[in-house]
């Protein structure tokens, strides 16, 4: 791992982990899946220091992936949703979402929001 921080993307949009691997790639080992299933088995074996979860998707939602995650350890985790509606953010912070970005990705805003929670 070369001392590279670890994030795990979990998205359905195969535009969206597109996007999120060549703002992340460089700088950080990162693991993008598109099935939250797929992503909690990797995730049995491999902490990752940051986790950005989409909440809508078709085989476990981001909230119920994150419950299964929260009971392994503690993880930070930054939600992406194309959802701004209030009950889907304080859901979100209910869970132990650290951030919530909304979709399409603001890059910049995105990566402070990535930076700020790895420090």
């Amino acid at each position: 791992m070369g001392g590279k921080k670890h994030i795990v993307a979990v998205d359905d949009s195969p535009m969206v982990l597109k996007v999120l691997t060549r703002l992340l790639s460089e700088e950080f080992e990162f693991t993008p899946f598109s099935k939250g299933m797929r992503a909690l088995q990797y995730l049995q074996e491999n902490k990752p220091d940051l986790l950005i979860l989409d909440i809508d998707m078709p085989d476990i939602n981001g909230y119920q992936l994150l419950r299964q995650v929260n009971n392994m350890y503690n993880v930070p985790v930054i939600f992406l949703t194309s959802n701004s509606d209030r009950q889907y953010v304080e859901k979100a912070v209910f869970y132990g979402a650290k951030d919530y970005a909304l979709k399409p990705i603001v890059e910049d805003v995105f990566l402070n929001k990535v930076h700020k929670l790895l420090k």
